[in-house]
């Protein structure tokens, strides 16, 4: 493939992307737990009405914000913050175009919008374990982290 079939491609693949899609089918559900991994978080949802248990792995550590402010990784009282959210049903979510994801929860959001000193690795995050769908996976430079090119 020459560099024009590449540049074509890529913006087909790019007009043919929803955003929120995938990411949407998470509103409804609880979040069941968080693992802290090193340097990633996991957050596992569940659903009454599902035997689906989606898992959204963030490589890149979120930023959680509350009704007194933002909260960072290494922030005093940031992993609780996310703990509290064990048992929380997500109401709404957010991808766009230079924004990142965002997952709201009754007072509080996770939202992952890192800046490239915040990058470990090729992958920002990942939604996985939708029976009906493929893994997805978010990258510096691709949908909603299209500011990290």
């Amino acid at each position: 493939m020459n560099q024009q079939d590449r540049s074509t491609a890529s913006r087909h693949s790019r007009t043919e992307y929803e955003y929120n899609a995938l990411l949407s089918r998470l509103v409804g559900y609880h979040l069941q737990s968080v693992h802290f991994n090193g340097g990633y978080v996991q957050f596992s949802f569940a659903h009454l009405n599902s035997a689906e248990n989606p898992v959204l792995t963030c490589e890149v550590m979120p930023t959680v914000e509350t009704p007194s402010g933002a909260l960072n990784d290494g922030d005093p009282g940031y992993a609780d913050s996310i703990r509290a959210l064990i048992g929380q049903h997500v109401t709404a979510t957010h991808e766009a175009p230079l924004l990142g994801l965002r997952i709201e929860f009754a007072e509080v959001s996770v939202k992952v919008r890192p800046t490239a000193d915040e990058l470990r690795g090729p992958q920002i995050a990942m939604l996985s374990d939708f029976r009906d769908a493929e893994p997805s996976s978010w990258q510096p430079g691709g949908e909603a982290f299209e500011y990290l090119a």
